[in-house]
């Protein structure tokens, strides 16, 4: 079987990473590996021929774009959109259907998350995938707009929830990705220590429940420690040497995670990074991940007053961030703190408050996301609620460089005006530079971190 995984190109060649869960620009260099095409391929039989255009990581204009997708053979077909770019990639999906008239076509993307873009794509297209880890590509590929049945991992009908199994964890059986469809030379990493990097992925989902998040919709979907294992080997086996763990809590099954790390520090020499919660911070876990190769975690702290997040369901305490923080420095463990400017019940003070607290915590970097109405978040529903937001005008970023709202507190200007604020004083004081300078660990280390500031500089 032929399948085809396409990625649009992005308007102005900016770096826009789509997934089914969440989509954004790129604040500096950087651009992920699309994960979920590459958790597809691991549903993919040995002899299926996989290819992959990936018109963002290459950087094609539309001539280009169209040219390599004419050339493309296909038995089934799936495009990544994103609701930070609809337009263009809504264009770009005509274009592709257009092509492949006779082919099933699947799409998946964070813009349907929202129903009234399910119903609308679902006109166009045979199905949206909404969990890659328990697709069947052959029954993709011979099922056609049947709105009667269902598909594994599918979504084909706009009624209903997406997940009628709700929030239940589950566990899964693959085969490892093919990591070599994924290295493109577009693709980097802003916390890797080496150019060439991979995306490896122990939990899809998330077990939280934290509202102005898009990732609380999502089931966590568990995978083994064997699982994960002959994965590695395979990464190994392909000369890499740097992985990003792209769960969004990297540790919380811990049945898997203590005999992986123990297998990771007996036989293989990886370095690499994750997001980490502070709830589950455990010294004999950090030192498991230290000793594996970890060298940086990303945490989410998003405000000053953490206690004021409870009304949004996230239930950490700010004793729990300062204590992994705590740790994290004492292990030699890089810290990326992501704060969240502009939430809805926060003023310019509130807003102040979590600068001056990011100046003050020994972190390493600092992501200063602006509060955007993400598909599928509780400030998505109260904008439509509140009939601010019309069908097809998206463009809502984090990054903050467009598509900015503000609250009822604040403008969009001055909450744009306050992460420029924000980058400045966090990255631009001289004991910061000192101390990244500190902990650079060698010069290929120190030109991505060199080539992630200057971007950063000219996005600000």
């Amino acid at each position: 079987m032929n399948i085809a995984l396409i990625i649009p190109p992005s308007p102005g060649r900016t770096n826009i990473i789509r997934m089914i869960d969440c989509s954004h620009e790129a604040k500096a260099n950087y651009l992920w590996q699309p994960n979920d095409f590459m958790i597809i391929t691991s549903r993919a039989e040995p002899d299926d021929d996989v290819q992959f255009v990936d018109g963002t990581a290459d950087a094609l204009d539309n001539d280009q774009f169209l040219e390599l997708i004419d050339a493309v053979r296909g038995d089934l077909v799936i495009i990544a959109l994103s609701s930070v770019c609809w337009e263009s990639d809504y264009a770009y999906f005509l274009k592709v259907k257009e092509r492949f008239a006779a082919i099933p076509l699947y799409v998946l993307g964070d813009i349907f998350l929202e129903e009234a873009y399910r119903r609308h794509i679902l006109e166009h297209c045979d199905g949206i995938i909404v969990n890659p880890y328990v697709l069947d590509l052959r029954s993709l590929a011979t099922q056609r707009k049947d709105r009667t049945g269902r598909l594994s991992g599918v979504c084909i009908t706009a009624d209903g929830p997406l997940f009628p199994e709700g929030k239940r964890a589950v566990a899964v059986t693959s085969s490892p990705p093919r990591h070599e469809l994924f290295q493109k030379t577009g693709y980097r990493f802003p916390f890797a220590m080496h150019v060439r990097f991979t995306t490896v992925t122990t939990m899809w989902g998330c077990p939280f429940t934290c509202t102005y998040c898009s990732d609380s919709k999502f089931p966590p979907i568990l995978r083994s420690y064997e699982d994960v294992l002959r994965e590695l080997v395979h990464v190994a086996n392909l000369g890499i040497r740097e992985i990003f763990f792209a769960d969004k809590v990297f540790g919380f099954n811990r049945k898997s995670i203590d005999p992986l790390l123990a297998t990771m520090r007996e036989r293989f020499s990886f370095s690499w990074s994750c997001y980490f919660h502070p709830q589950l911070c455990d010294r004999n876990l950090l030192q498991d991940m230290k000793a594996a190769g970890c060298h940086t975690i990303i945490i989410g702290v998003d405000s000053a007053d953490v206690r004021s997040l409870k009304r949004y369901r996230r239930y950490t305490e700010r004793e729990q961030v300062e204590r992994v923080i705590a740790e994290a420095n004492d292990l030699r463990i890089d810290v990326c703190a992501d704060f969240i400017l502009g939430l809805e019940h926060e003023d310019e003070a509130d807003i102040l408050r979590t600068i001056e607290y990011a100046l003050e915590i020994p972190i390493d970097f600092a992501s200063f996301n602006i509060a955007a109405p993400l598909p599928g978040s509780d400030i998505r529903r109260s904008m439509n609620e509140a009939g601010v937001l019309k069908f097809g005008r998206e463009g809502f970023d984090t990054c903050g460089r467009s598509g900015i709202l503000g609250n009822r507190n604040i403008t969009a200007r001055r909450l744009r005006e306050l992460r420029k604020t924000a980058f400045r004083r966090f990255y631009l004081r001289p004991s910061y530079l000192l101390r990244r300078l500190r902990r650079t660990r060698s010069v290929e280390h120190l030109l991505i971190q060199v080539q992630e500031m200057i971007s950063m500089i000219r996005k600000i």
